[in-house]
């Protein structure tokens, strides 16, 4: 399901927010309440937990590596 879209940054208290796009939401079925893992460097990786072995598997965890520099 790759995608694109551009968000803006919310205001929620004192932290910025940025809202999962609801395609997304809807394929992973996530929902208020679920957690995902989030990896950021210069770029930022939101995982639904229910696909944490993603980063298990050599060659993807090589290309997250690489993707995080």
């Amino acid at each position: 399901m790759p995608a694109r879209t551009e968000r803006k940054i919310m205001k929620h208290g004192s932290s910025g927010v940025i809202a999962i796009p609801l395609d997304y939401r809807k394929y992973h079925d996530l929902h208020p309440g679920k957690r995902v893992i989030v990896l950021y460097d210069s770029l930022l990786l939101i995982i639904p937990e229910d696909k944490k072995h993603i980063l298990e598997d050599p060659e993807k965890k090589k290309l997250i590596d690489k993707l995080l520099e």
